[in-house]
């Protein structure tokens, strides 16, 4: 259950967490006071501050006396507070770019691309995706008595082939009543989402199989064993930039986001979890791996092709929240308003 914050809390976590992306220096009473709330007195802000403190929404210094966000406090104000702000300046050259429409989108978003890592001074990555496949049928071909063939047949068109042994452990009857289960249940099923079914889907096999209910698990490997995203073409622009973030400066910690970059199930696990959502979004480290960093992607409908695009800026956790949200949600707008243009041409 979601703790809620009264509105000075709100307020606070919100100042706190707006003075250290600026200065990357521990918020103290003293400071909040000073900058935002010199109406409420020290004490009572002292007391505020432990209050958000235990609650989990920021956390003390072993160096400093003032207060740092944690991802929770981050999160929580991603989710209730931050609201979108983008530069005038950056907005400016960026329709400079969107603009020239008698460019390609690609030629359009590598001059965006740009134009953000050395505005932001972060990297991003462009990355485009083959357009969801659809699971339209499952067969089954008996090739001899001890052999049999499953064809597992996409929306492209694509046939993944499954040669299979029967013996005393995989049975042709069950094989042919799992199937019969999963075309009745996963008919039109985007081939990513498939796994996610299969848990609810497998109870009800096994209320169907009863002499090989052992087996099952096996047998369903053997109908799904294909690889279930789509392709994924991606461009990583600006990454020597996370050398001069400061929580960067480690060689350690920064190798280990240079991989992240380099890692394409995280760019196609955040695509086709977001791409339900159609918003802009903000992924914390902590879902992949990597605590002090988060990745803003934006998805974008070219509408006239059969790829799906995504926008993504990396950032330490602390981050410019309101530049960057407001920013992906500028492309996103600027470029699918010339996607439609194009496309009306045609």
């Amino acid at each position: 259950m979601e703790i809620e914050l009264s509105s000075r809390e709100k307020l606070l976590l919100k100042y706190i967490i707006e003075e250290y992306i600026k200065s990357i220096t521990p918020v103290g009473s003293e400071i909040l006071k000073k900058n935002h709330l010199n109406d409420i007195s020290s004490a009572t802000i002292r007391n505020d501050l432990y209050n958000l403190e235990k609650k989990g929404f920021i956390e003390k210094t072993h160096t400093s006396s003032g207060r740092i966000p944690s991802i929770k406090g981050y999160k929580y104000y991603d989710e209730n507070i931050l609201k979108p702000k983008m530069d005038n300046e950056l907005k400016l050259k960026l329709q400079k770019v969107f603009l020239q429409r008698n460019l390609s989108i690609e030629s359009i978003m590598n001059q965006t691309t740009d134009i953000i890592n050395n505005v932001l001074k972060l990297p991003s990555v462009w990355s485009s995706f083959s357009n969801e496949e659809l699971l339209k049928k499952i067969d089954l071909i008996q090739i001899s008595e001890t052999t049999a063939l499953i064809l597992v047949i996409t929306s492209s068109g694509k046939i993944n082939k499954t040669s299979i042994v029967l013996d005393d452990k995989i049975d042709l009857n069950d094989i042919s009543t799992c199937i019969r289960i999963f075309n009745d249940r996963l008919l039109n099923t985007p081939v990513s989402e498939i796994k996610n079914k299969l848990d609810v889907i497998i109870g009800l096999v096994s209320n169907a199989i009863h002499k090989y209910e052992d087996s099952i698990q096996e047998i369903v490997k053997m109908i799904f064993d294909f690889n279930e995203n789509s392709d994924i073409d991606t461009s990583i622009k600006g990454a020597s930039w996370l050398a001069l973030q400061p929580e960067f400066s480690n060689k350690e910690k920064l190798s280990k986001v240079l991989a992240l970059l380099e890692n394409t199930n995280v760019w196609k696990h955040i695509a086709y979890e977001h791409f339900k959502s159609g918003k802009t979004t903000i992924t914390f480290g902590d879902n992949y791996g990597n605590e002090e960093t988060i990745i803003a992607s934006a998805n974008i409908d070219s509408l006239n092709d059969n790829n799906k695009y995504q926008l993504s800026i990396i950032s330490p956790t602390r981050a410019d929240y309101q530049q960057i949200k407001a920013l992906l949600n500028f492309v996103n707008e600027e470029i699918e308003k010339i996607a439609r243009q194009k496309n009306n041409e045609k």
